[in-house]
């Protein structure tokens, strides 16, 4: 008696979602910057601009 094992699972994977995408050729909203924002990202501003963003902490744990 031969015993087989048989391993069965996808060789590719399908996107589950689209990929967010804004309008191209957008600028920065601050006057005088010329900077060019990315499709990808959703500010008005660039980074330089925006106001800065605290990370997420949950779970995170102060050093010793």
């Amino acid at each position: 008696m031969s015993n087989s094992v048989y391993i069965t699972g996808k060789s590719r994977y399908e996107r589950t979602r689209k990929t967010k995408e804004f309008n191209n050729n957008r600028l920065c909203t601050i006057e005088n910057c010329k900077t060019t924002l990315s499709r990808y990202n959703p500010a008005d501003k660039c980074f330089l601009h925006a106001p800065a963003k605290q990370g997420r902490v949950r779970g995170w744990k102060q050093p010793d």
